[in-house]
């Protein structure tokens, strides 16, 4: 103990056994009402059993199938425990004899059993129902349990809560468990957590116009009548199932099994009917229901991924933007430095000037290759001509360079960036080992364009010098340029020896392209 003001602090091994023992009562709470939840669904499909319709509902095992897989604090042995002391309740209240006592509970348990360790060996984002294959897994899981609760259940409890004359066994103990699980499991494996209730629910009326639909059709459905009144909303469910996230459809998916049930035993003469008929119906509704939600995962796994692409996109255009910024900024220093020595050797003035002119030529041509931005723009498109133009202009001098354009033609703005690296790649090489690296080289660039294709033919003429112009057939280059043309494109282009230079020809598919009347 400590000792302040007269008062006594408790040490920090007390405060954690204090902790410890208000976690252990709250979670004893849930316990608690964990096993009373289970009895009272226990109790509500015993006391259904004598209705033709009702007694399809059997949710006991569903619940706690949903509530252990969802929260792992009720798969632990005082949940399990919790359950069947509430099980052990309910059969004390309707006062089962002691076989079909312990044939109910090795019926129940056995399904829930099977269903847990099935849903257990997946992820977390299938037990959540987070992705379009994650209905798979949830079927994977709910079909052997139903399997065997079709198996087990005319062994263990027999014709107790079924009409061997209509109906055989197996069919109805796989039906009422595959119902029920489909119904109710969903929307217990969705649950929001605590601070995210607020997205999953409709505020605005647009949004709550599913809703409304869906309730609609449902009213039009009982009016109409007849046995196929259960089918009337389910276009207003797919409409949810496309709107809202897996939980609120999960939760109208259930509405929507619970209504077939009630609509069916209310505005339904089933007299006629057969037990068979009955099951046949609601099988039919269940598989109805998977369609929503195989429709609301996949559509909620599509806008998350355009969430992120749009993150992306918006870091990409951060991360470019401050990339300009700094070559801007180098340019500038560059270009600073280049003023501050030509102070000290004012004859080289000259030379300056030229070299600053080059400098900012280039800082154009950067800022096609970053911000796909273009002097020469026809609305949202850019001319060829004019982007060759930008692009060469920092290597133009005293030396012959014609650009010379047969037929115009314009791109998107999106093909400026793939353009533009493709001519600045070219023009670097021939700095190197081509005509731009020689005062007396003559580079010459044609765009042709015929009906279906694009033809951009690079050809480069240097003086007689006994060694032909280096062609570099592998490297950064050559692979820049079979990721851009070739795979990014889908062109093609071809390097051959012409006389007295090399030649690069690329062909573009026509459809990238827009013609334009050439003017002068």
């Amino acid at each position: 103990m400590a000792f302040l003001g007269g008062q006594t602090m408790p040490s920090s091994g007390e405060i954690d056994v204090k902790v410890g023992r208000q976690s252990a009562g709250r979670a004893w709470l849930v316990y608690l009402m964990f096993g009373a939840a289970y009895s009272a669904l226990f109790l509500l499909g015993v006391y259904t059993e004598n209705n033709i319709i009702l007694g399809l509902v059997w949710p006991a095992n569903a619940f706690m199938l949903g509530m252990i897989v969802r929260f792992p604090l009720l798969a632990r042995p005082p949940g399990w425990l919790a359950c069947l002391v509430g099980f052990a309740i309910a059969i004390w209240t309707i006062g089962y004899g002691l076989a079909v006592s312990v044939g109910l509970g090795a019926y129940n348990f056995g399904i829930v059993a099977i269903g847990y360790v099935l849903l257990s060996r997946f992820d977390r984002v299938d037990q959540r129902l987070e992705r379009p294959t994650s209905i798979f897994c949830l079927l994977g899981a709910v079909v052997p349990a139903s399997l065997f609760g079709g198996i087990a259940g005319p062994a263990l409890v027999g014709s107790l809560y079924f009409n061997p004359a209509e109906v055989s066994a197996f069919r109805f103990w796989f039906s009422v468990e595959l119902l029920n699980q489909l119904a109710l499991v969903p929307m217990l494996l969705t649950l929001p957590e605590p601070g995210q209730w607020k997205q999953q629910l409709p505020l605005s009326f647009h949004d709550q116009a599913p809703i409304l639909a869906l309730a609609l059709s449902a009213v039009v459905g009982i009016l109409f009548g007849g046995i196929a009144a259960f089918a009337f909303p389910v276009p207003a469910l797919l409409w949810c199932a496309i709107s809202y996230r897996v939980f609120l459809t999960a939760v109208l998916t259930f509405t929507f099994c619970t209504w077939a049930i009630i609509a069916t035993f209310g505005f339904v003469d089933v007299a006629g009917f057969s037990d068979s008929t009955v099951l046949s119906i609601s099988m039919a509704g269940a598989l109805i229901s998977l369609s929503p939600l195989i429709v609301s995962t996949t559509t909620t796994t599509r806008k998350e991924y355009l969430e992120q692409t749009k993150s992306l996109a918006a870091e990409r255009e951060l991360v470019s933007r401050e990339l300009d910024y700094r070559i801007k900024n180098l340019f500038a220093l560059v270009n600073g430095l280049i003023g501050l020595t030509v102070r000290d050797f004012p004859d080289m003035r000259p030379l300056a000037d030229v070299l600053r002119s080059r400098l900012v030529a280039l800082r154009f041509a950067h800022d096609l290759i970053l911000n796909e931005q273009s002097t020469g723009t026809i609305g949202a498109r850019i001319s060829v001509r004019e982007l060759l133009g930008v692009l060469l202009r920092p290597y133009e001098d005293g030396a012959e360079r014609r650009v010379v354009v047969d037929e115009d033609a314009f791109v998107d703005r999106g093909l400026v960036t793939p353009l533009a690296l493709i001519f600045h790649e070219l023009a670097t090489n021939s700095t190197k080992y081509g005509a731009l690296s020689d005062p007396q080289g003559v580079l010459e660039v044609q765009v042709r364009r015929n009906s279906d294709q694009l033809h951009i033919i690079w050809s480069e003429k240097v003086p007689e010098t006994g060694d032909q112009p280096e062609v570099a057939v592998s490297g950064f280059g050559s692979q820049l340029l079979d990721l851009t043309i070739k795979s990014q494109l889908r062109g093609n282009y071809t390097r051959r020896f012409v006389e007295g230079g090399v030649e690069t020809e690329i062909t573009l598919p026509g459809r990238l392209f827009h013609r334009a009347v050439l003017t002068e």
